[in-house]
């Protein structure tokens, strides 16, 4: 493995880690993110997206689906959970910016993909 692919797997266990905490904290504690909250999802999602793919890859296309509803299903789970925290509510828009930033973060992965097949074959 190289210095890249541990460098990855670590920043994802750290946005994994990072993601968990920041749905899940009271917001009369902890860090305090002054970024409007759709953007934050959408960029935290997309980040987490493009990341898991760049580690794990997405083939064979059954093992990249698994990841990709597992990414769309952790968005839902943990927003669904912010109703049990007190002073946090769930929002069907943060579930709408996990998924799109999801969407963008793996489209991401397939352009880079793409460019790299082209950069070896010229």
């Amino acid at each position: 493995m190289s210095k890249v692919q541990k460098a990855l797997r670590l920043l994802l266990l750290l946005e994994f880690v990072g993601i968990i905490y920041l749905s899940l904290k009271s917001p009369n504690g902890g860090v305090n993110v002054q970024l409007n909250d759709k953007v934050g999802h959408f960029i935290g999602y997309g980040v987490l997206s493009l990341n898991t793919f760049l580690v794990f890859g997405f083939h064979p296309v059954k093992k990249g689906s698994l990841f990709l509803f597992g990414l769309l299903g952790m968005g839902t789970l943990l927003e669904g959970l912010q109703g049990f925290v007190p002073g946090r509510e769930v929002s069907g828009l943060d579930i709408v910016a996990n998924s799109i930033g999801v969407a963008i973060g793996t489209t991401l992965y397939f352009a880079w993909k793409r460019y790299q097949s082209k950069e070896k074959m010229s």
